[in-house]
């Protein structure tokens, strides 16, 4: 039981939103919720709709893994779930899909909680690119002066440009991918479980979302056509295609641009045909040869880890997930969970660190270099 908890008036009571957040965080229903308290699924439906009696929060606590603070923080932030498109929102059911929007919340607090310690790039996303899908990735990478070479370590691009990139902790991870933008600030979720060329795909579709569709109604086949035509402009300029590979190439040929790319091979040869540069015929034959070599579930010989974020590694030289986690009230595991598994206590006096003390406001500056 919380030591804070007996000095609590008498008539306090547990958030609603925060019993719903940590509820579907953990994949429940409220009829699973209730088995586990020992209560009705109605008094569920009262504790998130009119909160719960303070002397409730420990057997939330220990219900859901939450600490028991953790139900009388701060009102949280809110991520509206029609303006969240999801990465196989088919195959992901609705349990999946609350918990990745209830981690991409916990996940909002962490930023914040950063934010305020820490001078994060500045935002150099344009919110509303309204053109067809292959323009507007052209004209991003123009914003961003990368011109039609292949991309970097597409977390730590994203990063750099204000991008909030988090990694979904297990169960959410069903749902591939999600982004959103939430205050003036841009975000992308991931999973781990995808290769790392499919993550970098991901970046680059929820890139797409955030500079086309932001504030829209999402979930919709058409949006992840285009947000998915984005992306393959955005990793593969279709201009950029002569220099790095000949018209109808050998799948031996395939297999060594995309390592170059890094890209995963289905997604090149897709590419290639859309651009001209691979007949119906050498199509088809080249989607059969991968798929029978294992290309269109996985990428054997491919890259060799996901790509790290930069931010994460710098932040935690300074802080620890404990601290972050502390302060929030959150479950240790998703802190670390969201900061890409970042190793946690590294010594401050790494002459390498980035983050620089700034005695004028307290805050620390973050510079990507």
């Amino acid at each position: 039981m919380l030591d804070s908890m007996s000095r609590l008036p008498p008539d306090s009571f547990v958030d609603p939103v925060r019993i719903s957040l940590a509820r579907t965080r953990r994949g429940l229903t409220k009829t699973d919720l209730a088995r586990a308290l020992g209560v009705t699924p109605r008094s569920i439906t009262r504790y998130e709709s009119d909160g719960a009696p303070a002397h409730a929060a420990a057997d939330l606590a220990d219900a859901l893994g939450f600490p028991a603070e953790f139900f009388f923080a701060a009102p949280t932030v809110e991520i509206e779930p029609g303006h969240v498109n999801f990465r196989a929102a088919r195959r992901a059911g609705a349990r999946q899909r609350a918990a990745a929007v209830a981690a991409g919340t916990i996940g909002i607090e962490v930023d914040r909680w950063i934010s305020a310690r820490f001078n994060l790039p500045e935002v150099t996303v344009p919110p509303r690119l309204e053109y067809a899908p292959e323009l507007a990735a052209r004209v991003l990478r123009g914003n961003w002066a990368l011109g039609a070479k292949p991309l970097p370590n597409a977390v730590q691009l994203a990063e750099s440009h204000g991008v909030r990139v988090y990694m979904l902790p297990s169960i959410a991870e069903e749902v591939d991918a999600f982004s959103c933008w939430n205050g003036g600030v841009p975000y992308i979720f991931l999973s781990r479980r995808r290769s790392p060329e499919r993550m970098r795909f991901d970046v680059a579709h929820e890139l797409g979302h955030l500079v086309m569709h932001e504030n829209q109604a999402l979930d919709d086949a058409a949006q992840e056509r285009e947000a998915d035509r984005f992306a393959s402009e955005f990793l593969m300029p279709r201009e950029a295609l002569p220099t790095q590979i000949r018209s109808n190439p050998t799948t031996a040929e395939v297999l060594e641009a995309r390592s170059r790319l890094k890209v995963s091979a289905m997604a090149l040869t897709r590419a290639l045909h859309q651009a001209g540069r691979v007949s119906d015929w050498h199509y088809r034959q080249l989607c059969i040869d991968l798929s029978g070599r294992g290309y269109r579930s996985g990428e054997p010989g491919g890259m060799p880890a996901h790509e790290m974020s930069r931010v994460f590694p710098q932040v935690l030289k300074a802080v620890s997930a404990k601290d972050i986690a502390a302060d929030l009230h959150a479950p240790l595991d998703d802190v670390r969970a969201l900061t890409f598994g970042v190793e946690l206590h590294v010594a401050l006096s790494d002459r390498d660190s980035t983050i620089e003390g700034s005695e004028a406001n307290g805050a620390r500056r973050l510079r990507l270099v």
